[in-house]
């Protein structure tokens, strides 16, 4: 079988996935926005992009007549500053707008991750008796401009379609919310209205619930909603729970089956499951139960 994992991890910081505003989700969101002083305020940061080349803009208003320069740092999870831009020159008091050039080869890596991508972004300010000073504040990329950049700058987007057990799959489904985020790719020859397989990963960003919990969820709602369901639980071992259903036809659809596995990983609980249109052999169940334990360390 060929497996080519790598790109879900990318994918999963997803954004999101995740369009992620929780603190438990990601450390670096105890960091406290200050978007104004005594010298400074940060109206709006953004990126746009033209054939080939990225441009940061920084809307504000400078208030101390003395600064002499100004400079843009991305922060990063391990706490290490990226210079993104920097001014050595008088800046005049008012309104700005500022815009810098950011090379491709360095700042490209983002834009192909499909999902929304945030960055905290500091501003060092410094006036002319050598006094310093910053701010700091968090600034959304959404995936509706991350694709006109991908098209500006000719990137693919990372995760677009895997190998899986031999075969391609293509993304066809990517929802990214503030609780949950949602990946479902399906075999290169279907779609997501007509698809025989599917594989989704799918990350509940919840801060107090556990596996058994969401479990208990899942079980008791797919039973009411289909009553003729045979559900199995497989194994439940270090905080790992594998499980599978399967039902012959509930109301107007036809005869399905899955195999899950459902465990906490870094942004949540993550249930990662494959789906078939019509039942599964023990043989097969027993393969994609096998291929589904080797995601979480690619996710992780």
């Amino acid at each position: 079988m060929d497996f080519s994992f790598g790109k879900f991890y990318s994918k999963l910081l997803i954004s999101v996935f995740c369009i992620f505003l929780f603190t438990f989700c990601f450390p670096d969101m105890v960091r406290k926005k200050k978007t104004e002083n005594d010298w400074f305020k940060i109206e709006k940061i953004f990126y746009k992009t033209e054939p080939k080349k990225i441009e940061i803009f920084l809307k504000g208003t400078v208030k101390n007549p003395f600064l002499v320069s100004i400079e843009g740092f991305e922060l990063n999870e391990n706490s290490s500053d990226v210079l993104l831009f920097q001014q050595e020159k008088p800046l005049p008091v008012g309104p700005i707008l500022l815009k810098f050039k950011a090379e491709v080869p360095q700042n490209k890596d983002w834009i192909r991750k499909i999902g929304t991508t945030r960055k905290w972004i500091r501003i060092a300010l410094r006036n002319d008796n050598g006094q310093a000073t910053h701010l700091q504040t968090e600034v959304s990329i959404h995936e509706s401009d991350k694709k006109q950049f991908r098209r500006d700058l000719s990137l693919d987007a990372e995760g677009e379609s895997i190998r899986l057990d031999g075969r391609e799959w293509k993304l066809v489904s990517d929802v990214d919310r503030m609780d949950q985020a949602l990946l479902q790719y399906v075999p290169k020859s279907e779609s997501l209205l007509f698809w025989n397989e599917m594989l989704s990963i799918h990350v509940y960003k919840v801060r107090a619930s556990s596996p058994s919990e969401i479990y208990s969820l899942l079980e008791s709602g797919k039973k009411k909603e289909c009553p003729n369901i045979l559900w199995s639980l497989e194994s439940e071992k270090s905080g790992k729970i594998s499980y599978s259903w399967e039902n012959s036809g509930c109301g107007k659809q036809s005869p399905s089956s899955q195999v899950s596995k459902l465990y906490r990983g870094e942004f949540g609980i993550y249930n990662i499951r494959y789906d078939r249109r019509n039942k599964m052999s023990t043989e097969d169940k027993k393969r994609w139960s096998e291929l589904l334990d080797l995601l979480p360390s690619k996710l992780d």
